[in-house]
Order: structure tokens, then sequence, then C-alpha cells
């Protein structure tokens, strides 16, 4: 990875399930997922600048609408892309949606207690945007860049207080074009894969990064405390509005928060400028919902994703809004994920091997 990669690496964003079962620190994750040569869950409105190389991997609402493109070499044929319909304002507002999702995380009574020497399980599927410059590539555009969209089943187990090794099981799945763009050879090169990956013990991260379950469950648990926390602490380049709304995210990802602390986090994401709901959102599963989110500055649309009966949260999911600045025709999806379990565990399995390179 070279330092124009790192630097949009840095700059990146996958979920939540069902709370009916799962947690991990965010940094840690982070971190994990630098060292994780087969692709662990990153954030998709900042997707990361990198080269899928095999063994190498750097860390939908309705279809309304499909383009087929060709690129990716006569014997694969056709690729399809996922256009969606531009998001339309529901006539809830935010602040309604996020209300009903608190009020459902504190009456569903099923709240996961893990033990700090146990882990929190978790399984989802994602989909992310993969950039890369391979200037003899067919697929590359003008300035030698490539783009597409990696797909993959991923299990982690993340230590539930931080302390111990956790695991990350990720199957690499058939990729698909970033609209507008054809798919590189080398987008197939890990498809079938599938890779076992140490999640290290690191060194302490400052506390207002950490998402393990032992520091989630000293968060406030009033909207006014939680929105702080948001706020908190330089989160790097991004406005502190769409840093603050990443941060949500960060919190819900492959993680469980306490239900106390979920609902406020709710009622704090509501408050956050830029943040509405639109109809008719998808998870990566195809389960339908209503999506809350905001405009990034790369002209995607970053929504979370609501069960629209239990306001369970579903997944995410990525949309662009602006052609010019994403690159990609307006209504392409770029991003969706779901959490489809979190569960927890008393052991995670165990990864040969001493590669620290994860703690960065």
């Amino acid at each position: 990875m070279n330092e124009d990669e790192i630097q949009l690496v840095a700059a990146v964003r996958p979920d939540a399930p069902p709370y009916d079962p799962e947690a991990k620190a965010a940094a840690r994750r982070g971190l994990a997922a630098a060292a994780a040569s087969r692709a662990p869950a990153r954030p998709f409105w900042r997707g990361p600048r990198m080269t899928l190389l095999a063994g190498a991997l750097a860390v939908a609402a309705a279809a309304t609408g499909v383009v087929l493109v060709t690129g990716t070499g006569p014997e694969r044929g056709p690729v399809e892309e996922v256009v969606v319909a531009l998001p339309e304002i529901a006539p809830v507002s935010a602040r309604e949606v996020l209300g009903r999702a608190a009020n459902a995380a504190t009456r569903t009574g099923t709240d996961l207690e893990p033990r700090d020497d146990q882990f929190i399980k978790v399984e989802s599927e994602t989909m992310y945007a993969a950039y890369s410059h391979m200037d003899a590539d067919p697929a590359a555009d003008a300035t030698g860049e490539t783009r597409h969209l990696y797909r993959t089943r991923r299990t982690i187990w993340q230590s539930a207080d931080g302390s111990r090794e956790g695991a990350l099981r990720v199957e690499h799945l058939e990729p698909k074009a970033y609209p507008g763009w054809p798919i590189p050879e080398e987008a197939y090169e890990a498809v079938g894969r599938v890779g076992m990956d140490r999640l290290p013990v690191c060194e302490p991260v400052p506390d207002f990064l950490r998402t393990d379950h032992a520091a989630l469950k000293r968060l406030p648990t009033d909207a006014e405390g939680m929105r702080a926390h948001l706020y908190e602490g330089d989160r790097g380049g991004n406005s502190r509005d769409e840093a603050a709304w990443t941060r949500v995210g960060d919190l819900l990802r492959e993680n469980y928060l306490p239900a106390a602390q979920r609902a406020a986090l709710f009622k704090a994401a509501a408050t956050i400028p830029g943040v509405n709901a639109v109809e008719d959102a998808e998870d990566a599963a195809g389960r339908k919902g209503i999506g809350v989110g905001r405009v990034n500055l790369g002209g995607v649309r970053e929504d979370l994703v609501f069960d629209p009966e239990t306001y369970e949260l579903l997944g995410e999911r990525g949309v662009v809004v602006d052609e010019k600045l994403a690159k990609s025709p307006e209504g392409s999806l770029v991003a969706s994920t779901a959490q489809l379990s979190v569960t927890v565990t008393d052991e995670a399995p165990a990864v040969e091997g001493d590669d620290r390179s994860g703690c960065g």
C-alpha cells in the first residue's frame, strides 16, 4: 500500500443488526483492518483506495434500473451494476424514526450482557467500493484509476473488554461494478477465498475512540451526554457534523451497544445537522426498511437502515446523490451492508501466526 492509498484508507466507513444478538473496539477494528489482508469491513462512504491482490486485501433500496457493462474480459460477459431510485424524503422526520428506534432499544428486554472475558461474535454481509491505480488495466480511466464494489461475508470475534485476541473470518464473494466503471480483472482474484486473521491486542487508544463493550457500558445514557461524545476529539479532516455521523456508525457496526447507550445514541444522532429520513431503503440481505442519514462531502448519502415495523437497525447503505463528486450516476448504490446476527461466545477461533501489523 503506497502513501496515497494509506491516505485514502484513513479517510474511509459497514453495520449493526437486529439487536437481538452483538460488540468490538472501533479503533481496534480499524487497526486490525489495516492488517487484515482479507478485507475487513470498512466505512463505506469513504471507501479506501486499495489494490486487490491475491493474499493482500487492504483493510439497496429497491432497484429501479440495471445497467450492463463490459470490460471485465470476454469470458465473463456483462456485469450487473446496481442503480436505485434517488432517495425520497420520508413523510416522517429523522427525529421521529430515531426516537422510535430509541424506544425499541429500551423495550426489547433482550439486552446482551457479555462478561469481560467473553467475545462478541458478529456475522454480516458487506459491499464496499474499492479504488486502485492500475495504469495498464483496460478498466482504468484516463488517470489510471479503477473502481469496483467488493463483496464479503464476515464473521468477527472481538474481545468484550479488548484484552484478548480476536479473530476475523472473511469469505470473498463475486464483485459488482461500481456504476459507470468496468470491473478490473484484479477484482476477481480473491473470489471464493476464505481467510482467517488474528485481531491482536494493541496499545491503548484514546477513550473517545474505544468501542469494546467494557468501554461502551461507560458511555452516557442521556442524549446530551452522548452528543458531546460524538463530537469529542479530532476525527480527521471531515466537517465536525460529518465526523459525528460517522461516529454513530462506528459505534454500531460489528458491535453491540448496550440498550441504554443505544437509545441515547439514536436520540443524539437526530440532532446532527443535515440528518433526515428517506423511504424505500434496503440492506445487503434484501431486507426493506426506512433510511436515516446525511450526504457526505463526496456526494454520497450515508444511511442507517431500520426495520419499518420494529425499528431495529438492519444495516447501512451508500447512495450517490451528486454524480460529479462521486463519479457515478445519481442513484448508484455504492455501499450496502447487513448485520445478520450478534451473539456472545466464550472463545474465539485460534489463528496461527504472530503478525502484529494489525496494530498499525
